[in-house]
């Protein structure tokens, strides 16, 4: 049997497990073991080779890739496929479980240099559909490469072995092909930031059970109407990433209890749409989530009942709550302050009002808090003295003042406004 032990964000298996899938979501890892070691082109234990079907198939990929700055140089007839860069064998059969051909380096708008280095490094023009004859490739990664709008080959959909599926930032455009739900193993699934995809529905993806990660930032989802009745019943699902997806109108009616399904859920970002209503209750019931993203909508009404829900989960995990930018009202309850975890604070140009609590000082955690531009009113109060770890704080734009006997906020970066 295979045990895998996390500890603080690094991983120890058993002997029995030699060899881990490993894909990292923030706050932990997950590793899939096959009982075999793994080789890669920087790491060798064996004199086992790449079959020569599976080097052939890879030389026809290459041979239809766009490669300006030689990057698979070491892709080379008769040459062991399983030395060659960003291919990864397993070492006990040799098979190539793994593609990694993700650019080397950051999109950089800053720098030049690093922009040009991220442009040069692209790979791009087509996808071969010989990949089809690497029978037990698991792992995928073309992210931030330059395919120049051509659609997502629907070919990669019989690809049934593949548990890790990252197309992001690649220059991938059309309607994203319905096929990608036939790869039922799909573990992680990233298609964000391509140039405009969209999806007229996603039935296809209520096949994939077993998917724990999903983004599809960017993607126009408009006319997808299904999209939180399909994620809700993703059993599986750890993060959801649906940012700047044009999605309108779709909080209503039986939201809740779609909403409390998600109960794996520790990451979620519905940022940048257009979803009006109130933001339901039953968000709060997700005890698991760490991150939450809501800023930018036409949210509307209040979420006092949301902060005390997270209060009454047996462990505070929530560490960053955002949601500026909407039309949210009314109080902050006091039992806000026993969310101990949280780190990232955002409310601001929303219309809270009264006043801030004073159990807000008891948030330990607390490194960025901003209110701004809301309707506070009353006394600052100086429990927010006792934030210890706080770096920014941002109170403008409200009708607050401050009490007579004097605090010294501990912002260590002075962003105090």
């Amino acid at each position: 049997m295979c045990v895998l032990h996390v500890i603080d964000h690094a991983f120890i298996h058993d002997s029995e497990c030699s060899s881990c899938f490993l894909f990292t979501i923030p706050n932990f890892h997950v590793c899939f073991c096959n009982g075999i070691n793994s080789s890669s082109s920087n790491h060798t234990h064996s004199n086992i080779t790449c079959f020569e079907n599976e080097r052939d198939a890879l030389l026809k990929f290459k041979q239809d890739l766009k490669d300006a700055s030689n990057r698979l140089s070491s892709w080379v007839i008769g040459e062991d496929c399983c030395k060659w860069t960003g291919v990864v064998c397993d070492n006990f059969t040799g098979h190539v479980r793994e593609i990694r051909l993700r650019n080397p380096y950051e999109f950089s708008n800053e720098n030049y240099t690093e922009l040009e280095a991220y442009m040069r490094y692209q790979l791009g023009a087509k996808i071969n559909p010989s990949l089809l004859d690497l029978k037990h490739l698991q792992y995928l990664d073309l992210s931030k490469n330059d395919f120049e709008g051509t659609p997502i080959p629907s070919f990669i959909g019989s690809i049934a072995t593949l548990r890790y599926l990252n197309l992001s930032m690649a220059g991938f455009g059309g309607t994203i092909p319905p096929q990608l739900g036939n790869i039922t193993t799909m573990r992680y699934l990233d298609l964000r930031s391509n140039y405009d995809l969209l999806s007229g529905n996603l039935q296809w993806l209520s096949h994939l059970v077993l998917l724990q990660h999903l983004d599809m930032s960017g993607v126009d989802l408009s006319k997808a109407l299904d999209w939180l009745q399909v994620t809700s019943n993703l059993p599986s699902l750890v993060e959801l990433h649906l940012s700047t997806c044009e999605l309108k109108n779709l909080l209503h009616g039986a939201v809740s209890i779609a909403i409390e399904n998600l109960t794996s859920l520790v990451s979620l970002d519905l940022s940048n749409n257009q979803l009006h209503g109130s933001i339901p209750t039953s968000l709060g019931k997700l005890c698991k989530l760490k991150t939450i993203s809501l800023s930018h909508n036409e949210f509307s009404g209040e979420v006092a009942d949301i902060f005390v829900g997270f209060s009454q989960c047996k462990s505070n995990e929530l560490e960053t709550f955002r949601s500026w930018g909407n039309h949210l009202l009314g109080h902050l309850p006091y039992e806000l302050g026993q969310l101990t975890s949280l780190a990232d604070f955002d409310l601001h140009s929303n219309s809270f009002s009264g006043p801030i609590p004073a159990s807000i000082g008891r948030l330990s955690s607390l490194i960025r808090l901003d209110l701004s531009h809301n309707e506070f009113n009353g006394t600052l109060p100086e429990s927010l003295g006792h934030l210890g770890k706080l770096e920014v704080l941002y109170i403008s734009d409200n009708s607050l003042g401050v009490s007579s006997l004097m605090f010294t906020l501990p912002v260590s970066r002075n962003y105090v406004t």
